[in-house]
């Protein structure tokens, strides 16, 4: 099958096919010798060159009628696996560019729908936390023990659609968008950094039980990134039971986040793991 390593490969040969033309011209020239190996070298590059630019082409065609292939054969492939439910995604420290619509494309052919999109800050800003949390258990959120029970609570409340989450909107989540409503599937994503000492290990004890907190509902669950994420998140989310898919800009990512929503579970993608899982039976 083609794939972008091979093309990869076919714009490497243009370019060192160029270098070297460049380079044994401009050292020939300086001696000031024209030669008939200089003229048969020139036309043996310029040959590999037009060679390696059809061969180029030729790549880009088949790539290009590979994904209109996948682009029009997914919706019949993931058609009603999800129909009727409601998806949220809920990202750490910050949601990428493009992450939102590519959950959307993944998730719509399918039947179901994005109710919600919310970013939770890194670090945690427990001070306005609290403040918004005034007059309720929550109003002192100083060790990893009290956040932890926060974290569990708001893991819980995401899904089930509590009041909770509505309370610290503009404190605890950075972006949010969308209503609070009972949730079929949690996407996540996970993107933070620069993080130390306290800060950080209060954000890791809010993690850890968010997820838990997310884990104990009856909701699926699937952490995603695309393929140029830097550091991968897979291995943190594999320890923590979560399905990943490692590709969600492709459509064999769609069609993975799809099946692990639908039941489906293990780490999925062009990173290491299986591309895709076996089709599971919907629900």
């Amino acid at each position: 099958m083609i794939n972008f390593r091979y093309h990869a490969l076919s714009l490497v040969a243009v370019f060192l096919a160029l270098a070297i033309g460049v380079v044994l011209g401009v050292a020939i020239g300086d001696k000031g010798v024209v030669s008939g190996a200089r003229r048969d070298l020139e036309r043996s590059l310029r040959g590999d060159l037009d060679r390696a630019r059809g061969r180029n082409a030729d790549l880009d065609s088949q790539l290009s009628a590979r994904d209109d292939f996948e682009r029009q054969a997914y919706p019949g492939l993931v058609r009603g696996m999800l129909r009727g439910q409601a998806v949220g995604m809920v990202a750490v420290g910050n949601l990428p560019q493009d992450y939102v619509q590519d959950v959307s494309s993944a998730i719509e052919p399918a039947g179901a729908r994005l109710f919600s999109v919310n970013v939770v800050a890194a670090p945690l800003p427990l001070r306005d936390i609290a403040g918004d949390l005034s007059g309720t258990r929550y109003s002192r959120l100083r060790s990893k023990r009290q956040v932890r029970r926060f974290g569990r609570s708001i893991g819980r409340q995401i899904v089930a659609g509590g009041a909770l989450p509505q309370r610290v909107r503009h404190s605890l989540f950075s972006s949010s968008r969308g209503e609070f409503e009972p949730l079929d599937a949690v996407v996540l994503v996970r993107d933070r950094e620069g993080l130390k000492g306290r800060q950080e290990a209060l954000e890791d004890a809010f993690e850890e039980s968010f997820i838990a907190g997310l884990g104990r509902s009856k909701a699926a669950l699937a952490a995603v990134e695309r393929q140029d994420a830097d550091p991968s998140q897979v291995g943190f989310f594999k320890d923590r039971g979560v399905s990943t898919v490692d590709d969600i800009d492709l459509v064999a990512g769609h069609a993975a986040l799809v099946y692990v929503l639908a039941g489906a579970e293990g780490q999925f993608g062009t990173g290491g793991g299986k591309l895709l899982p076996p089709r599971p039976r919907t629900r």
